[in-house]
């Protein structure tokens, strides 16, 4: 551009100076702004710079509703006032709604979600306390921990529709687990209430099997039952251990107890009219009896030991009728008769070297005997009814050796 202007006072002259001036006022502005934005530039990097290495603290943010974004513009997080309090949101990146935070009419809440958008953890208060949930990848659950009526509690559930499931409950009164089948029919119970321990198990048509607790004087007791119910045996503890077993009309048919400290033990097998058909025991003395009895439950044999021997006897109506021992020169057989009068008696003489048989009349009076002699011959002796006449029967003496 020529920057030499005409210098005389003409029109010509003085408009050539004016726009000689303007274009150079204009080229000049042109410099001063083009100046002023590299220097606002220059304070804008500056400023920027200082920013990102001192951030401003800002002491309190408020806001109805904060949003953090992430790819594609899409919610991430959310935070805002619901209608119950506050609540939070957290999204997947696939935008699955996984977690909240939140507030209840009873206090906290927090909820977790899988991908597919089931329900599979949960954290909330409830108007007893507290309350926590574990669910399955379908949103069933599996698991809850919770304040019960009482005390504590938690359910335990299997997986799928066909699953069995736990309970366990603690409280003032006692604690108590339950098991229950797939039905929903409980197969267990297993608690400790009002000072005693039970243990109940029940089949699947609701009925118990098996009992296992404390009675009344605060004993052990044990009792199985058949598919019905019906009790078939129960183990009790009293004075010692007792084992009974009934039919299934529920009558005893057998029991093996103790007869108490010191005293042994004791069998009894009973008929179906509850009477003792059969029955084995200690005595006091430590030797052993046994019985078999009749249909009413009195003797018809029993066996025992007496002292270092040992007796059998035959009973009729009550009444023993026949016994057989150890004597002290050995065997012994007695027949007594009705009124208990032995009427015949054999065994081991006494006063021989041998054998011998007594016959008896009804008062006692032996009115025969056979027996052996001083010789060891044999001897046939028959009485009166008073036994003061004897006639004797002696076998003839032996020819002298040659």
């Amino acid at each position: 551009m020529d920057t030499h202007l005409p210098t005389d006072g003409s029109i010509d002259a003085r408009l050539a100076r004016i726009e000689a001036e303007l274009a150079a006022a204009k080229a000049q502005a042109r410099r001063w702004r083009a100046g002023t934005l590299a220097a606002g530039a220059v304070l804008g990097a500056g400023a920027l710079l200082a920013a990102q290495q001192v951030s401003p603290v800002v002491d309190v943010v408020r806001t109805k509703r904060l949003e953090i974004v992430g790819e594609g513009d899409k919610v991430v997080l959310l935070a805002h006032a619901a209608e119950t309090g506050g609540q939070m949101d957290v999204w997947s990146k696939g935008g699955a709604n996984t977690v909240r935070i939140a507030s209840n009419e009873q206090g906290g809440d927090v909820a977790v979600w899988n991908a597919g958008g089931k329900p599979v953890g949960g954290l909330f208060a409830t108007e007893l306390g507290g309350r926590i949930e574990i669910g399955d990848s379908d949103g069933k659950p599996l698991a809850t921990v919770a304040r019960g009526e009482e005390g504590g509690a938690m359910i335990l559930s299997g997986a799928g529709d066909a699953a069995s499931s736990m309970r366990a409950e603690a409280g003032a009164a006692g604690a108590v687990i339950s098991m229950r089948r797939a039905d929903g029919e409980i197969g267990l119970i297993a608690g400790v209430a009002q000072g005693a321990s039970v243990l109940s198990m029940k089949n699947s048509t609701g009925k118990e099997i098996l009992y296992a607790g404390g009675a009344t004087d605060q004993t052990g007791v044990v009792r199985i039952a058949d598919a019905a119910g019906n009790e078939n045996a129960a183990l009790v503890a009293g004075d010692g251990g007792r084992l009974i077993l009934k039919d299934g009309a529920g009558a005893v048919a057998a029991s093996l107890a103790s007869a108490g400290a010191g005293k042994g033990g004791m069998l009894e097998l009973l008929n179906g009219k509850g009477s003792v058909a059969v029955s084995a025991d200690a005595k006091e003395d430590g030797g052993g009896r046994f019985m078999v009895g009749t249909s009413s439950g009195a003797p018809a044999f029993m066996a025992e030991a007496t002292g270092q021997a040992g007796t059998m006897g035959a009973y009729l109506n009550d009444r023993r009728i026949a016994a057989m021992g150890a004597g002290q020169n050995g065997g012994l057989l007695n027949l007594f008769d009705l009124a208990g009068q032995p009427i015949v008696v054999t065994g081991a003489a006494p006063d021989g070297d041998g054998g011998a048989l007594s016959v008896r009349n009804t008062r006692g009076v032996q009115i025969a005997r056979i027996g052996v002699d001083s010789a060891s011959a044999g001897e046939v002796a028959v009485y009166n009814s008073t036994a003061n006449v004897k006639k004797v029967i002696a076998a003839p003496a032996a020819s002298p050796a040659k």
